[in-house]
């Protein structure tokens, strides 16, 4: 992750991910430690993959309704190693559900293609967004 090309500036999170720049930037206060995105020379942050399936966990256990002291709490945790069978369930299927809309998305792209209309409606419905490979 050390060329340019990698790094994603907060328009681009916002864009891909429907979070809006002010959540970010609050995250990045209230998760002081967890999500430290690098900054230019100019003062903007600018986020690696590892910082996009960061934000990505918290916005799910946020839409889950869990608070920010659990998620901080459970963040920490992960960090250290200690993840349960849940975690690693819900992770699991958040991935799934991810390669499966890639898949749908796929299918509506490539019916697009062989003809205009409908398809193209339904694929804006669905959201198609690029998916993001998995961090090593």
């Amino acid at each position: 992750m050390n060329n340019e090309n990698s790094l994603m500036t907060i328009e681009a999170v916002s864009r891909q991910l429907r979070i809006p720049k002010h959540t970010l930037r609050f995250w990045e206060k209230e998760f002081e430690g967890i999500l430290n995105p690098s900054r230019t020379s100019g003062g903007q942050r600018r986020y690696t993959l590892e910082h996009i399936v960061r934000i990505e966990e918290i916005n799910r256990l946020r839409k889950n309704g869990m608070g920010l002291a659990a998620i901080k709490r459970r963040l920490v945790e992960s960090d250290q190693g200690i993840r349960t069978g849940s975690d690693r369930i819900d992770l699991l299927a958040n991935r799934v559900a991810e390669v499966v809309k890639a898949e749908v998305c796929q299918f509506f792209r490539k019916e697009n293609q062989d003809s205009s209309g409908p398809i193209e409606k339904r694929e804006r419905e669905f959201s198609c967004r690029k998916i993001l490979p998995l961090p090593e």
